[in-house]
């Protein structure tokens, strides 16, 4: 019986239905009613935490940072102009990604009880470059 459940699991993952629906809930994920707000938050607050780290960061720490926050700013124009570009957010949000998690001293400000460091950062060959949607 085991068998035939992964079978059928298979043959949908080969499905086109399957990439649709993957694609479907990434758009869902990283839509502007899910994403935007807390994008504008963790936005607000790089500038002050830039200023009040520069002296304990690497210059290396400090660009990468810096850019990271530049790339927020582009994903919140993005979502402000543009909330249907799907392809222009999944491009902002890899590339935020090559920046690293953002400080964790901004995420406890806005989510005390999460903790970044626990969560896998989604690498770039999980994407369907093809159809700019993560594989899951």
């Amino acid at each position: 019986m085991m068998e035939d459940l992964v079978k059928q699991f298979e043959e949908l993952a080969k499905s086109q239905d399957m990439e649709s629906i993957v694609e479907t809930m990434m758009q869902q994920l990283l839509s502007k009613e899910v994403l935007h707000e807390p994008m504008k938050e963790i936005g607000e607050r790089y500038p002050k935490w830039l200023e009040d780290n520069k002296s304990k960061l690497s210059q290396e720490e400090y660009n990468r940072y810096f850019h990271q926050h530049e790339l927020i700013r582009d994903l919140n124009v993005v979502y402000d102009t543009e909330p249907g570009n799907f392809n222009k957010i999944i491009e902002l949000m890899q590339k935020m990604q090559e920046c690293g998690q953002p400080p964790n001293d901004i995420v406890k400000e806005l989510a005390p009880d999460f903790d970044i460091s626990a969560l896998g950062q989604l690498s770039p060959e999980m994407y369907d470059s093809q159809h700019n949607c993560c594989i899951v």
